[in-house]
């Protein structure tokens, strides 16, 4: 895998995209950023960007400035080694970011009512809340250790304030009594100790320990013998503190430990996350799309990335059907070289996972190299000429260049001999047909433009000029060779008219070979209007193809409204008589709740009860609604009725069925009229006899394994007597004992359907959801 990627300026690319990344780990992702050979990588990393852009355009991209760099720290605690404060203070900063990008993730897909792949980054972000309340609880937001970080620190710091206020007192009083032999009334510090500063003169009329001297030596810092004992059980009390608050910092040092995995999951989420919408920016401050991945080049209105966007001229570049060299012609400075570029640029982008500017709808292989001999090589201190120079980058493409590559030359065959130029030039070309890649090379012989139509393999590509205003336009055209315009270049620029004019009489031109350059340009002009008059036709029978489309699709869906209809009153109908044979089951169990029945067989035979005609059950209807809040609607999945409380994420709604809430999509329900009347009094009273009230979720926390299993399996058996549709187990997070324990029960059981791990608002993986029928 060989890609040219300094001089198709790659390099600077890249360097462009570093500033929109927020994160130090997202900075180095960028500037590792290569291209890919591998087509799945390459679509995976174009969706991801392309969904980034997607937030920017909306204004919704989540922000990664400010979070810090935890990698050290996590090093740290993986051997276990004591953190700093500093530490702690990243790692806390780096929890709050991670709770607030999950949470802002999600808010694209709600804003455009359809799924976003990229949240299924939210569930690879685990909060680690747990640790962040204990860092809390230690220090405060500046990494001040907090007195009530333990009870001890406490105590200690008590008694250091009542140790530091007596000898303050001590001091105070000192300094009244003594005001005549102190050079000011001050108490400060020397050596950790307080002291106050006495005239030299009157050092040894105060009872204490020189600590210091001023520089003029006129004043010396003594420490009161008053306060000694007090200065020493202080520097103990202080000594006491640095090792309590050695210790908590292990113990935080040790939940950091323990969270080790998921701090470090978590941030090499955010610091992928911060490369995609890092690329994401950047693709829409140069206003780039996605490309598809072809087995064709056709770049639509294509613009170099780093040329302002007021500046640059958009060029489509495309290879047509069993074409795979193209030739570009033209006067200097023309934009050839930039041609050149921009396909090679944008081709080494899209396998790097870049949006690309251009227009919709265009595409690119996805290339095993990328490889361009482009500018002016020269070597003086390996003594290569420009033209050597050429020739060495060339050789090594021949002999290294794959199928399935894009090869790019610039000026082939120049800065030697034009005849032997021109001549190693299509060989050069030629050698290159004969291998599976395409090739773009620009140049300046009128051999290689007649050249090209002798191939069916090779097209004539050209910068176009402004013959009036004798400037470039900087337009590429398709099919059509270019001159080089230097005697009106030579012209304009103040060329002697004489000398031009001599330059004219000694130019060859070959008028055989002219008119048959002539003849093959209309052949060609005539192939190309007679497509665009086939295209035309397409284009035209399409639009009536959709209109038909469109008249056809009106009458299936009116079709479709009067069949639901009906089977909506016929699924009524066979509803009702259902029910009748369900009442009278239950009444059925009622006398036998005496019987040595277990429950969960009770809850067995009226599961029955429910199936008994299950494939009359309301089919789901296909037809879209616009539902609201109130609305009645039948929950296919537990044939109940529920109503409508509150819209949530996409096309889910929280539905509200009895006392139970839940959220079902809405290919789940189906909206009713009504809901059916509550039975008579007599009907409720003797399903009364056998239901008992149930709450829908069972705290299992704080208990042990055994003690856990024998609350469930009773909660599991009134859920089946009391008809409960489904139920939440909470067990939490811990040692995974009670969570293990739980589903071990459920799939043991005869009253559970089925059961799943709680999702997104449900509680996670710390609750397990069972269904009962």
């Amino acid at each position: 895998m060989r890609f040219d990627l300094k001089t198709l300026e790659f390099d600077k690319v890249i360097e462009d995209i570093v500033p929109f990344a927020g994160t130090t780990r997202g900075k180095e992702r960028v500037r590792a950023l290569i291209p890919s050979t591998d087509e799945l990588h390459v679509l995976e990393t174009l969706h991801e960007t392309s969904e980034g852009a997607m937030y920017v355009a909306e204004g919704l991209e989540p922000s990664f400035s400010g979070i810090d760099d935890i990698r050290e720290a996590l090093k740290r605690a993986r051997i276990q080694a004591l953190l700093g404060v500093q530490d702690f203070m990243r790692i806390r900063r780096h929890i709050a970011a991670t709770k607030r990008i999950r949470r802002e993730l999600g808010r694209l897909s709600q804003h455009l009512e359809q799924p976003i792949d990229l949240e299924a980054y939210c569930e690879a972000l685990i909060v680690a809340k747990a640790l962040a309340e204990a860092i809390d609880q230690v220090m405060d937001d500046r990494g001040e250790i907090l007195d009530t970080a333990s009870a001890e620190l406490k105590k200690i710091r008590g008694s250091l304030s009542a140790t530091e206020r007596r000898i303050k007192e001590t001091l105070e009083s000192l300094l009244k009594r003594e005001a005549s032999k102190l050079t000011e009334q001050l108490i400060t510090f020397r050596h950790n100790r307080y002291v106050i500063p006495v005239k030299v003169s009157d050092k040894n009329r105060i009872k204490g320990t020189i600590m210091d001297y001023s520089s003029s030596g006129e004043t010396a810092y003594i420490e009161p013998d008053a306060v000694r004992e007090l200065s020493s059980r202080k520097l103990r009390l202080e000594a006491d503190e640095r090792r309590e608050i050695e210790r908590i910092l292990y113990m935080l040092s040790a939940l950091v430990h323990d969270e080790y995995h998921v701090l470090q999951a978590n941030d090499e989420t955010l610091s992928h996350l911060d490369f995609v919408f890092a690329k994401a920016r950047y693709g829409h401050q140069i206003e780039a799309v996605k490309p598809t991945l072809s087995t064709k080049l056709h770049l639509i209105k294509a613009r170099h990335p780093r040329i302002a966007r007021d500046q640059v001229v958009p060029n489509t570049i495309t290879f047509d059907e069993g074409v795979k060299t193209m030739i570009i012609t033209g006067s200097n400075t023309g934009g050839k070289t930039v041609a050149l570029k921009t396909t090679g640029l944008l081709a080494c982008m899209a396998q790097a996972g870049l949006l690309i500017p251009v227009n919709p709808g265009s595409t690119l292989p996805c290339f095993k190299q990328v490889r361009a001999d482009i500018g002016d090589e020269q070597s003086i201190e390996q003594s290569l000429s420009t033209f050597s120079s050429h020739m060495k980058n060339i050789v090594d493409i021949l002999n290294t260049v794959t199928d399935g590559s894009l090869v790019l030359l610039d000026e082939l065959g120049s800065g030697t001999d034009p005849n032997e130029g021109s001549s190693l030039a299509m060989s050069l070309l030629d050698a290159l047909d004969k291998k599976n890649v395409l090739v773009m090379a620009t140049t300046h012989y009128p051999e290689l433009k007649a050249y090209a139509y002798t191939k069916t393999s090779i097209v004539n590509a050209s910068v176009e000029f402004d013959e009036n205003s004798l400037q470039p336009t900087y337009r590429l055209l398709l099919r059509t060779p270019g001159e080089s315009h230097a005697f009106l270049i030579g012209e304009r620029l103040g060329l002697p008219q004489a000398v031009i004019t001599a330059a004219k009489s000694r130019a060859l031109v070959s008028e055989t070979e002219v008119s048959d350059l002539i003849h093959k340009l209309k052949v060609e002009s005539k192939r190309l209007d007679a497509m665009i008059q086939e295209q035309e036709k397409l284009n035209q029978e399409t639009e009536q193809l959709k209109r038909e489309n469109e008249k056809l699709r009106r009458m299936l869906q009116h079709e479709k409204e009067t069949l639901k209809e009906r089977l909506h009153l016929e699924n009524h109908r066979v509803l009702d008589t259902l029910k009748k044979e369900a009442l009278a089951l239950i009444q059925e169990l009622e006398t036998m709740k005496t019987q040595s029945f277990k429950a969960h067989e009770m809850a067995d035979m009226k599961y029955r009860a429910r199936s008994l005609g299950a494939e009359s059950s309301p089919e789901k209807s296909t037809e879209t609604r616009q539902y609201a809040p109130g609305d009645t609607v039948y929950v296919l999945k537990f044939n109940r009725y529920g109503e409508l409380l509150k819209k949530q994420k996409n096309t889910q709604w929280l539905v509200k069925m009895g006392n139970v809430k839940s959220v079902f999509k809405e290919e789940d329900f189906e909206y009713a009229e009504t809901a059916p009347k509550p039975p008579s009094k007599k009907q409720e009273k003797s399903r009364e006899t056998v239901k008992k009230t149930v709450s829908g979720t069972l705290d299992l926390r704080g208990l042990r394994a055994h003690e856990a299993e024998i609350v469930l399996q009773k909660y599991l058996d009134d859920c089946a007597v009391s008809d409960v549709p489904f139920a939440s187990i909470v067990h939490g997070f811990g040692t995974l004992a009670l969570r293990k324990m739980v589903q071990k029960t459920l799939s043991e059981s005869t009253v559970v359907t089925s059961f799943r791990d709680g999702q997104s608002g449900e509680g996670g993986q710390g609750v397990t959801v069972v269904y009962f029928d």
